[in-house]
């Protein structure tokens, strides 16, 4: 169902907003919804994508919201509309997901027409405030006159009333909100349910009276002040306002001459005003151009200053120029003389070089000849570096084809020891030697032997070629120096050889799981740490220990699962909690000598893990925080995963991740792959415990961990935490990160181990619903030891249930299905409708027409093909109950609370 929120600004739609946002009505992220001003201090209740499309189609019509005078209906074309559609229906499906849901914006009173096609089911509240009140609070928020906010206040109203006219309308006052709010919310309520708004719930009357304080409502404008300032159309609206009849107006009136020439007045006043703006926008940029002038007339003339200057130095230059020149011509006649005496010269040279150019042509034959020697040799030396590298590439090729083989033969033996261990193959292979036996046939060479035998043949020639690789010499290229070799051709992997595990049975095998999707490789580990170093930002995660007699052995695992950790960006905060037990301090100020990371306290006096982890908060400077038990383990992966799912989701506030245990002897079990976030499940066991990383800002906001809820601490934590945060800001980190150690006297082992934490639980669980104000029974799971039920109340006038099953025929499931639930169910208030599909055998018609006459149940007949979804569709259409059961003919009751425990849960507010 949507709710649209009408009326002008400054009309109380905010406080109906909220109101209706009290009662369930979702409307937007906190991202995305208005943030509080000092003129609204408890908030819009407004979406921000909303306001900000309204303002641009207003604006793209060439107004503001309170710049109104040209607008008219038929201003609101198709083309608009198709304008803004895109991003409108993208709205509309972000709070689609949310039903109920209302969107509220007093500008919808203009531009209603626009989003009505995208609406499919709307109801509009229609808030109502005195005009003379509106314009008061206009006048204080933005210095309007009185007389533009009653005209204000007219034409919103007059579009209001008739942009909303086809939809189911509920009228609001603004003054029953404020002198009687809780008649008024309740019977806003109460409207809204006859409106068939599904999904709300009504505040309690300390919420609304907590929420509206009159103190916050400062103009309440009397009728004499208001006489003066409406006119006759204006007061006719006031009085159908005011004594509910508005909405039966017809016709609704245009818009007052006097209103209209306000409007226009104050629109000519705005052009006037920007106008204005815009020609001492112009004086300022004439000035800055007349200074930017000078400034070019002041550069010119330090240029010519400047140029005056070069001209003087280049004639002294000149000067300077003439009087070398004189200088160069008499030493030119100098070289003159020099000159024919080098001419001399040179004719002896040239006869020189006669005679030595014929000792050159005797040199050149010579070369000539060694020349074609030389490519002689190179052409042979070409041919032979061919042959080399074809054999090369041939090498290379057969490299990667045996690379190929031998992993295609190693995936084969895995997939094969796959299949024999399957619950298949062994059940098939038993079957066989039975069916051997009884025909008196001896068994043959199965698949698996002739497997077995290729597999260490495999394995033997695999052996043979690593032997055969390891005596052979590397060969050495031509133009490779002596002292270098070159790898061998060939590298050879070894092959396992045929596995027993192959005809082992052990289909929840917990080691085979952790060999084959939890075990950190070399290469694992160093693509982990490339991207660390890879990352923008490495988020600072503080660990919290308390420690109290910790066992040597357990403690230095603990610390030492730390100081393995991939992610270096950490800290180690540790309180002791006054141990007696003096090898723990040393053990401690040993560890903090290694690593500066780790830091101490050591509390003189013993309070408990409550308090001692309250002391080591007080160390912690990252901005995320985590908590490590003195006996456990994290994995060596833990902080990276949490790290880059930080860096991910930005946004998240706590993470948590799946867990195991480790006994005494370091074998891993029981592993716990949870679920994502699970309100439901947090409430009957702690499901964020191990590994849990919080922001540090959420765990200081709420103080910590409380003393006296000591076992369940970190359960308490986690409850008051997601007080503060919403779901989407919890994420599931889907890894084994941490291992909880099972040794005498921990919950690990036994839950019953201490009892206290159970106690502790139950508390804590209660109080997170009373604070939610969810009235519900907490007490102790007696199916499954160690967890949490809690038990939603049934009303006192139970819902009738209509439970439908359908069947063909199938006495014998039908008869045991129907008996246990009339025999074994503690919830008075059902019916059973049978839905008959075909059945023709006489045994199971009998039984059904015997129900029938008894009144223990209803026969309909479904004479067609099977179709699940048709006859239970069909099914309902007869069924007279509030609640549908849809229920299997092969099912059985085996606890008397089944139905009753179904229906407290449909029940709740927040079940769809």
């Amino acid at each position: 169902m949507q709710i649209i929120v009408l009326g002008m600004h400054r009309s109380g739609t905010s406080a109906v907003a909220r109101l209706l946002n009290m009662m369930g009505a979702y409307f937007a992220t906190e991202n995305n919804a208005m943030p509080p001003t000092a003129a609204n201090p408890k908030g819009y209740w407004e979406r921000e994508d909303i306001r900000q499309l309204n303002d641009q189609v207003i604006t793209s019509l060439g107004m503001s919201w309170d710049n109104i005078s040209d607008f008219e209906a038929n201003r609101l074309t198709a083309e608009l509309q198709h304008s803004i559609e895109s991003q409108a229906k993208k709205i509309i499906f972000s709070l689609e997901t949310q039903r109920p849901w209302m969107a509220k914006d007093p500008r919808f009173c203009l531009l209603l027409p626009l989003w009505r096609p995208l609406l499919e089911i709307p109801v509009c509240v229609y808030v109502y405030r005195s005009p003379i009140q509106v314009a008061q609070s206009l006048k204080k928020r933005d210095g309007f006159p009185h007389i533009l906010g009653v005209a204000l206040w007219e034409k919103y109203s007059l579009y209001g009333l008739a942009h909303s006219a086809e939809m189911p309308r509920i009228l609001v006052s603004h003054e029953e909100l404020l002198n009687n709010p809780v008649a008024a919310v309740k019977k806003l309520h109460q409207e809204l349910l006859d409106c068939d708004v599904q999904g709300l719930r009504l505040p309690s009357d300390k919420e609304i009276q907590a929420f509206i304080e009159p103190k916050l409502f400062h103009q309440r404008g009397d009728i004499p002040l208001q006489n003066t300032h409406i006119n006759r159309q204006q007061l006719s609206l006031v009085e159908g306002f005011e004594n509910g009849s508005i909405f039966q107006l017809e016709p609704l009136p245009k818009l007052s001459d006097g209103a209209a020439e306000i409007l226009q007045e104050y629109k000519n006043k705005l052009v006037a005003k920007q106008e204005s703006i815009m020609l001492q926008q112009e004086i300022g940029k004439r000035d800055q151009e007349l200074i930017k002038c000078d400034q070019e007339i002041a550069q010119r003339e330090a240029e010519i200053a400047k140029r005056v200057e070069e001209i003087t130095g280049l004639q002294n230059t000149l000067e300077d120029t003439k009087q070398a020149l004189q200088t160069q011509k008499a030493q030119t006649a100098k070289y003159q003389n020099q000159l024919l005496v080098a001419d001399n010269q040179a004719n002896s040279l040239k006869q020189e070089i006669s005679e030595l150019g014929s000792q050159k042509q005797q040199l050149q034959t010579l070369l000539q000849k060694n020349q074609t020697t030389l490519h002689e040799t190179q052409n042979t030396l070409a041919d032979k570096e061919q042959a080399i590298l074809a054999l090369s590439q041939k090498t290379d090729k057969q490299q990667q084809n045996i690379h190929q083989l031998m992993h295609w033969l190693g995936a084969l033996d895995e997939d094969t020891q796959a299949v024999f261990q399957s619950l298949t193959w062994r059940s098939g292979s038993i079957f066989t030697k039975i069916a051997l036996k009884l025909m008196f046939k001896k068994a043959g060479l199965t698949a698996q032997d002739h497997i077995g035998e290729m597999t260490a043949d495999i394995a033997a020639w695999q052996q043979s070629q690593t032997d055969i690789a390891a005596v052979q010499p590397a060969p050495v290229s031509a133009t490779t120096p002596p002292a270098v070799q070159t790898e061998p051709l060939v590298k050879t992997t070894t092959l396992r050889p045929p596995s027993k595990a192959l005809l082992q049975q052990n289909p929840r095998d917990y080691p085979r799981w952790i060999q084959n999707y939890d075990t950190l490789t070399s290469k694992a580990i160093k693509r982990m740490q490339q991207r660390i170093n890879e990352w923008d930002e490495q988020p600072f995660i503080s660990i919290v220990m308390p420690t109290y007699n910790t066992d040597e052995k357990w403690l230095r695992a603990a610390l030492d699962s730390v100081l393995e950790q991939i992610y270096p960006h950490w800290e180690l905060c540790i309180a002791d909690d006054a141990s007696t037990k003096p090898h723990v301090r040393h053990l401690l100020e040993e560890y903090a000598e290694r690593d500066k990371r780790i830091k101490l306290t050591f509390r003189t006096q013993n309070g408990h893990i409550s308090a001692a982890s309250n002391s080591a908060l007080e160390m912690v400077t990252g901005e995320f925080v985590t908590f490590l038990d003195h006996d456990d383990l994290l994995a060596p992966h833990a902080l990276f995963w949490m790290a880059k799912d930080i860096l991910d989701y930005p946004d998240t506030m706590l993470w948590y991740s799946d867990e195991d245990k480790i006994n005494e002897k370091g074998e891993r079990h029981e592993p716990y792959f949870k679920s994502d976030w699970n309100p439901d499940l947090f409430l009957s066991h702690n499901l964020i415990t191990h590994l849990a990383v919080y922001r540090t800002s959420l765990v200081q906001q709420i103080a910590g961990f409380r003393e006296g809820y000591e076992g369940a601490q970190d359960y308490d934590l986690a409850l008051r935490a997601i007080d503060q945060i919403s779901a989407i800001q919890i994420r599931h980190i889907p890894r084994v990160l941490y291992h909880w150690r099972t040794i005498a006297g921990s919950t690990a082992l036994l839950p019953d181990e201490k009892p206290y934490a159970i106690i502790a639980a139950q508390k804590a669980i209660s109080e997170y619903l009373e604070r939610r104000n969810i009235e519900a029974q907490v007490i102790e799971s007696p199916a499954i030891q160690g967890t949490i039920r809690v038990q939603y109340p049934l009303p006192v006038h139970l819902p009738l249930v209509s439970l439908i099953i359908p069947t063909r025929n199938s006495l014998e499931f039908l008869s045991r299905c129907i008996e246990s639930i009339l025999n074994k169910t503690d919830y008075d208030n059902f019916e059973i409708l049978i839905i008959n599909n075909e059945s023709d055998d006489p045994a199971t018609l009998d039984y059904m027409q015997q129900l029938e006459e008894n009144d223990k149940a209803r026969i309909i007949d479904y004479p067609h093909p099977f179709n699940y979804a048709d006859m239970n569709n069909m099914a309902v259409e007869h069924a007279q109950g509030e609640l549908i059961g849809l229920l299997n003919n092969d099912l059985e009751v085996i606890n008397r609370e089944w139905l009753s425990e179904m229906v407290s849960h449909a029940l709740r507010p927040e079940i769809g």
